[in-house]
């Protein structure tokens, strides 16, 4: 066992939120707070959240390396993703689900129209205690459209891929905060 291992660093998330808004939304001034205005709150979530970044990286050669290692690498941008998995009706997840339609009354009941691929304002947050992680992503898009599965053996839900495009602020795709300094 490491002599340096820090029980008091490690986190086990317990529960956590999203929230979504119209495209470059700015970040709330307190991500963490309790109520975010102009922010709608999907309900539940199923088994957090997955965040992932993924890079190209192509090595280089010159012709007389011989080392066994590429001389150099061409690194891509990385590309990230946010998956999560609501399991409710909430304005959240139907407005994600819709990508920019609407809901109309017809036949006696509600349709879902589906529109283009509408740009949204993502943000998620996970809890451990008094230590919290977020995510914000000022612009995105759902990355392809989830299926849907009622079988009478478990909730629906929708698994959603966020992909997050360049914001217009020229920031960063993934904005990453704690409510503690991991340097300090």
């Amino acid at each position: 066992m490491s002599t340096y291992a820090d029980s008091s660093k490690a986190r086990v998330w317990e529960d956590g939120d999203a929230f979504r808004a119209p495209a470059g939304t700015a970040i709330p001034a307190n991500i963490f707070a309790a109520s975010l205005s102009g922010w709608d709150a999907y309900g539940g979530i199923r088994a957090g959240f997955k965040v992932t970044q993924d890079r190209q990286v192509d090595p280089l050669d010159i012709w007389n390396n011989k080392s066994g290692a590429a001389y150099k690498t061409k690194k891509q941008p990385p590309v990230g993703t946010i998956a999560l998995e609501p399991v409710d009706n909430s304005k959240a997840t139907i407005l994600t689900l819709l990508r920019g339609g609407s809901v109309s009354a017809a036949a006696g009941g509600y349709e879902h129209i589906a529109g283009d691929d509408e740009e949204f304002a993502l943000i998620i947050r996970v809890y451990d205690g008094t230590e919290q992680k977020a995510y914000y992503i000022e612009k995105g898009e759902l990355a392809s459209i989830p299926e849907e599965t009622m079988d009478g053996e478990d909730i629906e839900g929708w698994p959603l891929e966020i992909s997050p495009l360049a914001p217009d602020s020229g920031g960063k795709a993934i904005r990453k905060f704690t409510t503690s300094n991991p340097l300090a």
